[in-house]
């Protein structure tokens, strides 16, 4: 989510599976939809402009929601589904253990802190096609704790990183107050 997050910076647009991933992994981390068109067309309507977006690509949003088309309401994509998916030439969607290459893989990892003994235990397992494990360490060694029921959907990630960040904040609060 990471990566599509920055490369929508950097280019103000996804293509159609980034944008159906990232934009229901937005959805499923609890963002309204309002917040989600206001989001999307900030990014996005810098490069085509906010009629343009509204044409092109607001209906896509809305339809995620279940507010267009036949209605359903989507939900995010489980690891499984985004592990066995193969992105396409210039997509920035996708599992980064598994679709990233070793190096590019090394220099993400790096970027978030992640260095040592856990960036190479990280690489063994992506190594031995273990994606979700790899996952589930990278969450042990950003966040310094352990995550004994692994990590099996993006959502799971955000809320148990959520939590963590809480409990962190409470402790930070109750020392200031002593």
């Amino acid at each position: 989510m990471r990566h599509m997050l920055e490369k929508l910076r950097e280019n103000h647009h996804l293509k159609h599976g980034g944008r159906m991933q990232f934009g229901l992994f937005l959805k499923g981390a609890g963002l309204k939809l309002e917040d989600a068109l206001t989001f999307w067309r900030s990014e996005f309507s810098q490069k085509v402009g906010s009629e343009r977006f509204d044409k092109e690509y607001a209906y896509s949003i809305r339809h995620n929601y279940g507010k267009e088309g036949k209605r359903t309401d989507y939900t995010s994509y489980s690891c499984q589904k985004i592990i066995s998916a193969t992105p396409g030439v210039g997509d920035h969607h996708g599992c980064p253990y598994r679709h990233f290459g070793e190096e590019n893989l090394r220099a993400a990892l790096n970027n978030m802190g992640v260095g040592g003994n856990a960036l190479e235990g990280i690489l063994d397992k992506v190594k031995n096609r273990h994606y979700q494990l790899a996952c589930t360490m990278t969450f042990e060694a950003t966040h310094g704790v352990s995550c004994d029921t692994g990590i099996n959907h993006p959502n799971q990630y955000f809320s148990e990183s959520q939590k963590v960040l809480q409990a962190k904040n409470q402790t930070v609060q109750s020392q200031l107050s002593t």
